[in-house]
């Protein structure tokens, strides 16, 4: 790829996406981009970064964002941080309905997670929750939407106790049921957009915010932003989860840590 048209690249990911590509991951690009080359018949990297000079804000623009942008996840991921929802976030939340959010929440296994440790923990006890699961890609959100994962998916984090009670088999695949879908609603945010609090305004505030291995694509500034951004649309004193090598830092917000065995979950100090 071309020095131009990479540097383009560059840009136009972070500024859209806050996603940093340098140029030793230049792997990145050749291989979430190709099925798009295909699509819409592009020969090269090349070609494809001169269309998107002439037209940012085209369905292709927003399928490079969408392909660059969606990353693995499962159910359950690594555990301990829905073990703290179930025995220390939760039963600190005096308010009800207790507001979650799932900032970035792909293809939905977190905010469902979420979903089915509250039911869980909190039914019958008459707290409802509202979870809100959020997204910059618009495939992975109709996906989330959908509430519909593979054998494969299912497998990967779900406890079979949990599968066989929230869980219906459709086909060969595995549905949610709608007692679990309907604790969650997900819509389209970008975590570094300077109005991220007014866009969130009517979901929150939250008591409670998932947004894991999502700040290590950024770079300092636009972790510094995406920080204050959450606390912004956080009710005082609430938790912030963030991946395990994640501190959260901001321009203005601060946090402290509360320890869970030996990870740590935060606690918002001052916006």
């Amino acid at each position: 790829m071309q020095t131009p048209q990479f540097e383009f690249m560059r840009d136009f990911l972070l500024q859209q996406s806050g996603l940093v590509v340098e140029e030793s991951k230049m792997y990145l690009l050749r291989t979430r981009l190709q099925p798009l080359l295909k699509e819409h018949s592009i020969a090269t990297l090349n070609e494809l970064a001169d269309r998107l000079k002439k037209d940012r804000n085209s369905r292709l623009a927003r399928q490079v964002v969408d392909a660059m942008t969606t990353n693995e996840t499962l159910f359950f991921r690594d555990q301990y941080p829905f073990d703290a929802l179930r025995d220390v976030m939760l039963p600190q939340c005096a308010s009800s309905p207790v507001r979650i959010w799932s900032a970035a929440s792909s293809t939905g296994q977190e905010a469902y997670s979420i979903a089915m440790i509250a039911a869980e923990a909190l039914g019958g006890k008459g707290k409802r929750v509202e979870i809100a699961g959020t997204d910059i890609s618009d495939q992975a959100l109709t996906k989330a939407a959908g509430g519909t994962y593979t054998q494969m998916e299912v497998q990967r984090g779900m406890p079979a106790r949990l599968l066989i009670k929230y869980f219906e088999q459709d086909g060969s695949n595995w549905r949610l049921k709608p007692e679990i879908r309907n604790m969650v609603r997900f819509g389209p945010a970008n975590l570094v957009s300077p109005t991220l609090s007014s866009e969130m305004r009517g979901k929150g505030p939250f008591d409670i915010v998932f947004c894991r291995n999502v700040l290590i694509y950024f770079n300092v500034g636009a972790r510094l932003q995406v920080i204050d951004n959450l606390a912004a649309c956080m009710k005082d004193s609430g938790y912030l989860v963030t991946g395990a090598a994640e501190i959260p830092k901001g321009n203005k917000s601060r946090w402290e840590a509360v320890h869970f065995g030996n990870r740590n979950l935060w606690r918002l100090v001052a916006r």
